[in-house]
């Protein structure tokens, strides 16, 4: 684990619970295509899984255990098989694939959620392919399903403070609740990435907004 206790300490009891569990999960027995990315190994998938814990607390609420454990899931796996650092489609098809053979392979013992599945299937394509994938995956349960799926695409999102003081545009969040975590995404970021990485990107970023002037 390498989010500060301060952090997750603040998180209400179940959601701190599963951020526990699922973070350790994560680090002891989820494996990743590219384990030494600064940008989308488990560093990334840890700070995901703290944001989408907490904004499902604020947006489905304390006693919704399984809407939160498909969170945790699809955190913890959503970029473990990518193939690079940029845009990759397609890994979270990958992902979903790892996924569903883990559990299969697990004996029971971490249990296979559908929504999990199509949450990472698709968090890499755009919004509208995603609703259309899920209505007609969960007709009976769709909208349940979308708001899975805004929580853990802003989770992802909200991340984006890793890229530096330009990665994250707050207009495109997709939740009230992602909007009331942006400073602690930014400042989860600065206690737990290496600063010279982010002030990379920021340097990358500057030299091309000045070679656009």
């Amino acid at each position: 684990m390498i989010t500060p206790s301060r952090f997750y300490e603040s998180l209400p009891s179940i959601a701190r619970e599963l951020f526990l569990k699922w973070g350790d999960f994560l680090w002891n027995d989820v494996t990743f295509n590219m384990p030494d990315s600064k940008l989308h190994a488990m560093g990334h998938c840890e700070r995901v899984l703290f944001h989408a814990l907490a904004m499902g607390v604020l947006e489905i609420g304390y006693d919704e255990v399984e809407a939160l454990e498909i969170l945790a899931h699809a955190s913890v796996f959503h970029d473990t098989r990518r193939q690079d650092e940029y845009q990759d489609v397609g890994h979270g098809a990958r992902a979903a694939v790892y996924y569903d053979d883990y559990c299969r392979q697990s004996d029971g013992t971490v249990t296979f959620h559908p929504e999990a599945a199509y949450l990472m299937r698709y968090h890499d394509l755009d919004d509208n392919i995603g609703r259309e994938a899920i209505r007609k995956g969960f007709p009976d349960s769709y909208e349940r399903v979308e708001k899975l799926y805004e929580i853990f695409k802003d989770a992802d999102a909200l991340d984006r403070w890793r890229l530096g003081r330009w990665g994250l545009d707050v207009k495109y969040l997709r939740t009230d609740s992602a909007r009331s975590l942006v400073d602690t995404a930014r400042d989860l970021v600065n206690a737990t990435m290496d600063p010279a990485v982010v002030a990379y990107y920021d340097r990358l970023i500057d030299d091309m907004m000045h070679n656009r002037q």
